[in-house]
Parts: C-alpha cells; sequence; structure tokens
C-alpha cells in the first residue's frame, strides 16, 4: 500500500524544533502506517506557522487534489487561507480541515483507501459482453474517456465470440448455495455461471457487464444469480451492458470493500425511495428466496432483505465528470408481485428527491450498505467531478 505524503509548512526561517513539535502534533492523526513526511509532491500540506505560503505553492501542481491541515496557533489559519483562495483560483482542488478535529483522522483515512484503490483499478479490465441495453440511452461511457480517467480498459465481447452451450459441471458451491430451487432451473443459471467465469478467465477480465436479455431470448434462461455469485467471488459483476454502474462497482470493491447493488429506481415520493432489480451480490442480504425474473417470467432471481439500516446511493454521468452521492435510511424491503424480485424503501431527504425528479443522471442507481459519503465525496474531488 502506498503511504500518503505529507509536507510539514512553516516560515524561512524555521528552526528544526518548529517542525520537531508538529510531528509531535500529528502523531494522533497520522497513522505511520499510512503517512510518511515528504519536501516533494505532497498529498497533505501541514502549515504549522504563518508566512509558508510561498513554500506551500512549490509542491502544488493544477488539477491535483490536496487535504489542507491548520491549527489556530501561529499564524497557521491564516496561512492556509490564502493558499485555499489561491488553489481555487487555479484549478487546484482542496479541503481545509483543522488537524485538532475528528473528522480530520477520518478524512485521512478516507484519503489513504481512495488514493490506494484509484491506483489498484490502474491496468483492469472489464469486458463488455453483447452490446448495452436498448433502453439504456444515458448509460454508456466512451472507452477512452474511461481509460484517461480511471485507467481501466474496455474488452468488447460480442456474444457470437461466447458458446452458451451446456457445461461439462457446475461448480458445487453454486449449486450448494442457491439450494432449494427447481433443479432444471438452477442447473441452467449454473450453466451461465460457468459460462460467464469462462469468459472471465478466457480473457483475463477483473469485471464484466452483460448484455442479459440476449441470455434469456436464447436459452429461457437468466443471468441473475450468476452476477450475483461471481460478485461473491471476488469479479465485479452488473447486468444490462451498463458500464456506467458497472465502473460505479467497481470502484466501490476497489476503494471500500463493498460491491453495491445496481438498481433500478422504481419510485420517488417527498421523502421515500424505492429501488427494485432482479440480481444482487447475496452476501449484501440477511435472507433471500428465488423468483423468476420479472420483465421475462423465465429463469430464476433473487428476492432479498439487505441487512443494512442506512445505505449510499451513488452514480456517475456518461461522460464521467458528474457524480451523485446520496443517503437513505432503510425503512423495508417490500414485495410488490409487479416489480423487479429484490426491493428496498428509503427515507431521504428533500434533496434527495429532488435530484431524482429534477437532474436525474440515469436510472440505476449503486445501493451500497453503510454510510460512504465521505469516502464518495473524495472520490469526486480526487477525479474532478461534479457533485449533483
Amino acid at each position: 500500500m502506498e503511504k500518503l505524503r505529507a509536507k510539514l509548512l512553516a516560515f524561512p526561517a524555521a528552526d528544526l524544533n518548529t517542525f520537531s513539535k508538529g510531528k509531535k502534533k500529528l502523531q494522533s492523526i497520522f497513522h505511520p502506517g499510512r503517512v510518511e513526511y515528504v519536501d516533494k509532491e505532497p498529498d497533505i500540506l501541514v502549515f504549522l506557522t504563518g508566512g509558508s505560503e510561498r513554500i506551500a505553492l512549490q509542491s502544488v501542481r493544477e488539477y491535483g487534489f490536496y487535504l489542507l491541515l491548520a491549527s489556530s496557533a501561529n499564524n497557521s489559519w491564516a496561512a492556509a487561507t490564502e493558499v485555499k483562495a489561491w488553489m481555487n483560483q487555479n484549478n487546484v482542488s482542496s479541503m481545509l480541515l483543522d488537524y485538532s478535529s475528528a473528522s480530520t483522522i477520518e478524512l485521512v483515512d478516507k484519503l489513504f483507501d481512495v488514493k490506494n484503490g484509484l491506483t489498484r483499478l490502474k491496468g483492469q479490465r472489464f469486458g463488455l459482453v453483447g452490446e448495452p441495453s436498448d433502453w439504456l440511452v444515458n448509460s454508456f461511457i466512451d472507452p477512452f474517456i474511461i481509460k484517461t480517467k480511471l485507467g481501466i480498459d474496455q474488452v468488447d465481447i460480442p456474444w457470437s465470440k461466447v458458446s452458451l452451450e451446456a457445461s461439462d459441471g457446475i461448480a458445487t458451491d453454486f449449486l450448494a448455495f442457491f439450494k432449494g430451487a427447481n433443479a432444471n432451473a438452477l442447473a441452467d443459471s449454473g450453466n451461465i455461471y460457468e459460462v460467464l467465469s469462462k469468459v472471465v478467465n478466457d480473457y483475463a477480465l477483473n469485471a464484466l457487464t452483460v448484455e442479459c436479455f440476449s441470455v434469456i431470448n436464447s436459452c429461457n434462461a437468466t443471468a441473475c444469480l450468476a452476477l450475483s455469485k461471481l460478485c461473491m467471488d471476488g469479479v465485479t459483476a452488473g447486468c444490462e451492458g451498463d458500464t456506467c454502474s458497472l465502473l460505479g462497482m467497481m470502484l466501490s470493491k476497489e476503494l471500500f470493500g463493498v460491491v453495491p447493488w445496481m438498481a433500478n429506481i422504481n419510485y420517488v415520493g417527498t421523502d421515500e425511495l424505492l429501488f427494485t432489480h432482479c440480481t444482487i451480490p447475496a452476501n449484501l442480504l440477511q435472507n433471500f428466496t428465488l423468483d423468476t425474473h420479472f420483465e421475462s417470467g423465465k429463469g430464476l432471481s433473487i428476492n432479498g432483505k439487505i441487512k443494512a439500516a442506512e445505505v449510499t446511493i451513488v452514480r456517475f454521468d456518461h461522460t464521467l465528470s458528474k457524480v451523485f452521492i446520496g443517503y437513505g435510511e432503510v425503512i423495508d424491503s417490500p414485495y410488490q408481485k409487479m416489480g423487479c424480485r429484490t426491493q428496498l424503501a428509503l427515507r431521504v431527504t428533500p434533496e434527495v428527491t429532488s435530484y431524482f425528479t429534477h437532474k436525474p443522471l440515469g436510472n440505476h442507481h449503486l445501493i451500497i450498505p453503510g454510510n460512504y459519503v465521505v469516502g464518495f465525496d473524495m472520490v469526486a474531488r480526487m477525479l474532478r467531478m461534479e457533485r449533483v
């Protein structure tokens, strides 16, 4: 893991004792295994005294992102404020924080997670199996943008290159995990799992998104269980060929260790949202049953209850220049017969419902159990995305 790089700043004539005292104060904030002190290319600028503004600017690069830490002593805050103002006017993203605040410790840890997660993403490969579903008119990202912004390669895999013929055998852990379903239907789902697992291995993929309705039309089976199991295997897997959602899923997995649920927005009320979809990583659920796929009435899908009291809601736009980050409290996991099988009702603020009714970035949104708003806000800042 790459450590964060912190630079201590003081007026030009400051003695070594100033820096020694500064390091001592920072011991409660900086974990020694996560932060190192440097003179060049810092991630964090620590203002120990005033008169350090010019020195700070020597280490700043355009379009970078920095944490600025200051205190009420020795005109530290005054210097940090002047530098923050310069950054705001010169295409440099930053956050100015009080380094005695408990929230600063959380933000330093989040920056460590985000920086290393983004590094791990570089060089990864995802497969687009088939084409994006026809109804996804605002959910396809140009592969050049993906490569430029995230360092991830898209591999296009037409269905004509994928054999859906029955495999020699189905993994016993797949059959055991989804036991209790109709044997023939479970075997069909297991075969799709084996087919997609082979695609992952053959093309050396870290993730994939599948034009899943082609599978339903060709063999009367669904990919819902296969995608769920692949996510639990460590292969981020999405459906409908939605690259916007898949990239968000990959980010969440690498940065925070959670593969999200990609869900339809099903209803928007005054302070309530309803999300639904037929596949979900089953390890996000308290319990689940197997049902038919909603739109087709065929195959198997997952009807489950998410094990969370709160969730984070995330959606990227089709240019990776905007992101929505919201928070919701779990109300219920209802079951409406005329809807996709896993369903989740959330209590949200008026600002969140206003986003969905006035400026949504698309249909599919990612639901991550837990509160990751601060972490995703850091992602947005580092990738220079506008929060909507």
